[in-house]
């Protein structure tokens, strides 16, 4: 009698991913499996993450979905909340999501449309909401039904911004910029690269810049006198740029911002010292409304 060996393909789901490999179960008298059997790489799942971002009359909608009503749902909801908006998605369907992913992206985007601009992002174990609105009791209201939905180990980070309606978005903004404090951003000598302590000093800029997403930001790189004149000019906006790189890579518009270098002349403490030389390498921040950011263009246009 002879003993024919049987292939039968299995699928592995790892951990770390979905691989799909064949594998063999054979009878004993067949011997070892060969050695040329066919080999398939392992096809990564990546981490489920939902990002829904709302300004200036475009919603954005990109991120893991669980099927194709999901998207469905998503999608009616988004045309009938924003009816006059543009509205672009980039929905990816292969992932490994939660069982509550589809009901917290729902949810959130309900949640949007109570507001007045504001970014939401998902992941597995968190959710953070930057916001303004100016209808407080809807907003928590809504805010609310989304915790709902969620288990308790998910974390939410909220960071909402509350307008009343006798007082429009720009001047709440406005308000806030005059008062705003950025603090040091400091570099080494002859270097583009700042240090880590601007990090979270940075992170409340792009907040504040999110929050107020119609705002201009002013970044202005500064030297101290160790070098030529040219090479400090070149330098600091060197700088400027390398903090308004950070600020794009957080998700601020690059055409938001305006960057110059003002090189060594505008010292803020005694270049002669290693202290003082260590605080003019710095960077100054301002942010304005975008109406009155051109009204002082136009101003100082008419002055030349």
């Amino acid at each position: 009698m002879t003993f024919r060996a049987t292939r039968i393909v299995t699928a592995t789901i790892l951990a770390s991913g979905l691989a799909i490999a064949p594998s063999l179960d054979q009878d004993e008298s067949t011997g070892p499996p060969a050695t040329n059997a066919a080999q398939i790489d392992p096809l990564p799942i990546q981490p489920p993450q939902f990002q829904l971002h709302w300004q200036q009359h475009k919603l954005a909608l990109s991120g893991h979905t669980t099927s194709l009503q999901h998207e469905r749902d998503l999608l009616q909801l988004a045309y009938s909340s924003y009816p006059e908006d543009s509205i672009v998605t980039d929905f990816q369907p292969l992932g490994i999501t939660p069982s509550y992913w589809e009901g917290a992206t729902i949810q959130a985007l309900w949640l949007l449309s109570e507001t007045t601009s504001a970014q939401v992002e998902l992941s597995a174990g968190e959710i953070s909401i930057r916001a303004v609105t100016a209808n407080k009791a809807d907003w928590k209201s809504r805010l609310d039904t989304l915790r709902k939905v969620l288990p308790p180990a998910v974390s939410i980070s909220v960071n909402a911004l509350f307008v009343g309606p006798q007082v429009s978005v720009p001047d709440i903004c406005g308000r806030a910029f005059s008062t705003l404090h950025v603090g040091p951003i400091n570099f080494e000598q002859s270097s583009a690269e700042f240090r880590s302590s601007a990090l979270p000093r940075l992170e409340r800029v792009i907040a504040l810049a999110k929050a107020c997403s119609s705002s201009i930001i002013s970044i202005t790189g500064h030297t101290d006198s160790s070098g030529s004149v040219s090479w400090n000019q070149r330098l600091s906006l060197q700088r400027a740029n390398a903090v308004g790189n950070y600020m794009v890579a957080g998700g601020i518009a690059r055409d938001r911002l305006q960057v110059s270098g003002a090189g060594s002349i505008v010292p803020i403490a005694d270049d002669s010292t290693r202290y003082g030389r260590s605080i003019n390498r710095r960077i100054e921040i301002s942010l304005s409304n975008a109406d009155r950011a051109a009204e002082l263009d136009n101003s100082s246009s008419s002055v030349r």
